[in-house]
């Protein structure tokens, strides 16, 4: 059993696979004390296999699938703490989080790599697949966590939220406020969803809370650093 500091929460895990704390282990804590016990059955490993082989067309590495079925567990655990996992890539730029999702494929980990080789050092990734929301004190965080891609860019870090970026391929770079009703709408697609359903209330009130007090952007772009000035001069606008 090894013990993992994940969005402030200290998550025990005894893996079936050496692979899978390998997978963990940018995460890893000396600290002894844990609120959060993990012990995936081979049911739960297997069940992720039969869901990726259904999704995807491969099953993946049995340590994956592992590593999936943790994610699953801290998932409806976190509801009942104010946090969700997100499908999106995430940065800070200088200490502000800044969120860009969309459905698989539109180009969010290109639009993140714009944004560190234009603004170099003011840059740092937090995740690039899925990170943990979590609300405290009435302000919303980004964390870092393990579940970080196939390119493993991201760091055990995190930091507030200052806007939400949905992203869209278009010919020119356009950016414009979203509602909040239309934000919740996109951003229900791209969240990682309770195995218990008792928890959807408590998931669709955070995402309210979330839409309500963050400025939310849709964003069709190009490939390109004007796509980056646009919506970056968009956010920090101060009209």
């Amino acid at each position: 059993m090894h013990i993992y500091r994940i969005a402030e929460m200290n998550i025990a895990v005894k893996a079936r696979y050496e692979e899978t704390y390998d997978y963990l282990s940018d995460f890893l804590t000396d600290s002894a004390d844990y609120e959060l016990y993990v012990a995936p059955t081979e049911e739960m490993i297997r069940h992720e296999a039969e869901l990726g082989e259904e999704i995807h067309g491969d099953a993946g590495s049995p340590y994956i699938c592992e590593a999936v079925a943790i994610l699953r567990v801290i998932c409806d655990y976190i509801i009942s703490k104010g946090g969700f996992f997100l499908h999106c890539s995430c940065l800070s730029y200088r200490g502000d989080g800044i969120i860009f999702t969309a459905p698989s494929g539109t180009g969010k980990s290109t639009h993140a790599a714009l944004w560190r080789r234009h603004f170099g050092d003011d840059v740092t990734m937090i995740n690039d697949d899925k990170p943990l929301v979590r609300e405290k004190d009435g302000r919303f965080f980004i964390y870092g966590t393990p579940w970080n891609g196939k390119h493993a860019i991201g760091n055990n870090i995190c930091a507030p939220i200052k806007a939400v970026v949905f992203l869209h391929q278009a010919p020119e770079n356009r950016a414009e406020r979203m509602s909040p009703i239309d934000a919740l709408t996109l951003l229900l697609q791209q969240t990682v969803l309770p195995g218990e359903r008792g928890e959807m209330t408590k998931l669709l009130d955070m995402l309210g809370r979330l839409v309500e007090n963050t400025p939310m952007y849709s964003l069709g772009c190009t490939i390109s650093d004007e796509a980056v000035t646009t919506i970056h001069d968009t956010i920090y606008s101060k009209t």
